[in-house]
């Protein structure tokens, strides 16, 4: 099975890491850009987490995002925009609040519903 690339601002890293852990209890592979949360932000680290993305993106069979409350940052609605450029599906959490965001995601489902779609 392709992993899932999972696209969610920092600000939801909680909600990201039990969602990895779910993801693993049903034997289905994950991965995420991989930004260090400790480390300082600059243009290098931005980059190089934002090109790590996109290549994951190539890799995974889709692309969920987890959007509480519909919230997505601007480095997510670019993963987001790569991945709809490639052709890969998005799925999302929650209805996304940025419109132009919403515009390339093919379905709004729970974490728990996306699991039991994806192992049924």
């Amino acid at each position: 099975m392709k992993p899932v690339f999972i696209a969610a601002s920092r600000k939801f890293k909680d909600d990201t890491q039990a969602f990895i852990r779910l993801c693993t209890e049903h034997g289905i592979p994950t991965q995420t850009a991989g930004k260090i949360l400790d480390e300082e932000d600059t243009f290098e680290s931005e980059r190089d987490a934002l090109f790590r993305a996109f290549e994951w993106i190539d890799k995974a069979s889709v692309v969920y995002v987890i959007a509480k409350g519909g919230y997505v940052g601007r480095t997510v609605a670019m993963e987001l925009a790569y991945a709809y450029a490639m052709e890969k599906p998005v799925i999302a959490s929650e209805e996304l609040q940025e419109l132009s965001a919403r515009a390339v995601v093919n379905k709004v489902l729970a974490p728990e519903a996306f699991i039991a779609q994806l192992t049924k």
